[in-house]
């Protein structure tokens, strides 16, 4: 539920941030300086959002790989600006504000999913466009560079009315890199190696987008 408002839950502290850094050198090149793309990870602060498997927090999961896609592209000359960048709460309109007045080439939120703990067969890769075509391109694009890269169930690419994306004025997607409820999914968001390869696809996801969109 992206809109939901913050809980009591207090995180286990068990969460291991990514750190061990990955090339960038072989992901693909676009004109340094020329692109702008805003990062946005989902939820931060006393909303942690879905709570999974083990006390998996999407917060933690989804700002540790948003900070890595981040870097990637910075390490390509992207010009990226992040809705967050440490575990803070922001609400939903300021999300799209910020976006809309940093006036990127594309937004990308990120997220994790999750349903019933009595569900954990239930597990995905989910991305989201609102009715823009160069949206459902991004989000293609980020789609299948992170299947090509990681072990997921392909639930599709689907439109949807996510206040974030609809209410951005560039080209937005929003992922949904799995479910922290779902038993491969959580063991895989979990850990950090399968956070780094995410991050790695998201990165090359986005830079084939650009390279496309010109």
């Amino acid at each position: 539920d992206l809109s939901g408002r913050a809980t009591a839950w207090r995180p286990p502290g068990r969460f291991a941030p990514s750190r061990t850094p990955v090339d960038p050198s072989g992901l693909p090149t676009v004109t340094r300086g020329r692109y702008t793309i805003v990062i946005d990870p989902g939820h931060g602060g006393p909303d942690p959002g879905a709570i999974g498997i083990g006390g998996l927090r999407e917060t933690d999961v989804v700002l540790d790989v948003s900070r890595q896609v981040a870097s990637h592209l910075r390490r390509k000359g992207v010009v990226v600006k992040m809705t967050r960048s440490s575990d803070t709460t922001v609400d939903l309109p300021p999300r799209a504000r910020l976006s809309n007045r940093w006036r990127p080439d594309a937004f990308v939120s990120i997220h994790a999913n999750a349903i019933s703990m009595r569900r954990p067969e239930v597990n995905g890769l989910e991305t989201f466009y609102f009715q823009s075509f160069q949206g459902k391109k991004l989000s293609s694009l980020i789609h299948d560079s992170i299947l090509r890269t990681v072990r997921r169930k392909d639930r599709g690419v689907k439109e949807a009315r996510f206040y974030v994306i609809r209410r951005t004025n560039s080209p937005a997607s929003l992922v949904e890199l799995g479910f922290l409820t779902g038993t491969a999914d959580a063991a895989d968001l979990a850990d950090p190696a399968h956070r780094r390869q995410l991050a790695l696809a998201i990165a090359v996801g986005i830079l084939n987008y650009l390279r496309v969109a010109g």
